[in-house]
């Protein structure tokens, strides 16, 4: 199987040599396949193997995100010629290309995706070339930034139980749990029973569908205090105590106090 994807992989790059950015095909395929599963360990995900291990473009494409928020990984990849953030670029659009999923791969193909395969085909839209990278900004002829460039990815979703995220805001009610912050109390109706949901152990490194408490594996969260957590170095997030060892700024009971008195 390994040696299959291998060989797909070194034929992908033969074939567009516009990504490879002047090395052979094989150099760049022994990179990822001996240095970028170390790096991924070192900076993202500590239980990593290997990329023959996990074919899931959108697995690297979360990845690809946390990458602009993890500094550590970014410095040494810049002490590398930002190798392994091109590298981790290429080896997406090779899971996302024809190469990878074309007959010969049916194997790999999970139940749904199987499915909507064989499903009616929905009328082509016009996909652009060369699509630049979506994370970086691009400049137009006047130079002005420009976003909104449209492109298809693939993506298998880890699905969300609803029922889970009330009995958890049942029992903590729509209180942030770091900041404290009452959205209503603060933005009155627009923002009653508002309000984030965070997993404590993130559901994307599950192997897919489990047992969840409610109570002890989920928890509200404001969308800064959401967004902080996931902010930890290493690609892991924080645990709610160590956000809240962060946290700074008074609580919203000890500011709506002062707001009273």
């Amino acid at each position: 199987m390994s040696e299959t994807i291998h060989n797909k992989f070194v034929a992908y790059l033969e074939a567009n040599a516009n990504l490879t950015a002047g090395d052979d095909a094989e150099s760049i395929v022994d990179f990822a396949e001996t240095e970028l599963p170390r790096f991924i360990r070192d900076h993202f995900r500590k239980n990593f193997r290997g990329i023959y291990d996990v074919t899931d473009s959108s697995y690297y494409q979360r990845i690809q995100s946390e990458y602009y928020r993890n500094s550590a990984a970014k410095d040494e990849d810049k002490a590398n010629g930002w190798k392994y953030k091109q590298t981790l670029s290429v080896y997406v659009k090779f899971l996302s290309s024809k190469a990878f999923r074309g007959r010969a791969n049916k194997a790999t193909l999970t139940d749904a995706e199987k499915k909507a395969k064989n499903q009616p085909a929905k009328a082509a839209t016009t996909k652009p070339k060369n699509v630049p990278d979506p994370m970086m900004p691009q400049d137009d002829d006047d130079g002005k930034l420009t976003e909104g460039c449209i492109h298809q990815v693939h993506v298998t979703k880890h699905e969300r139980n609803r029922i889970l995220r009330q009995k958890c805001l049942q029992h903590y009610g729509y209180v942030c749990q770091v900041c404290g912050i009452d959205f209503e109390k603060v933005y009155g109706e627009s923002g009653k029973q508002f309000i984030e949901v965070h997993h404590l152990n993130p559901i994307a490194d599950t192997d897919g569908e489990h047992v969840l408490d409610p109570v002890n594996g989920l928890v509200p969260l404001c969308s800064n205090c959401h967004s902080m957590i996931h902010r930890k170095p290493g690609g892991q997030p924080y645990s709610l105590q160590e956000l809240k060892d962060l946290y700074k700024a008074p609580t919203w009971d000890k500011i709506e106090k002062q707001m009273m008195d």
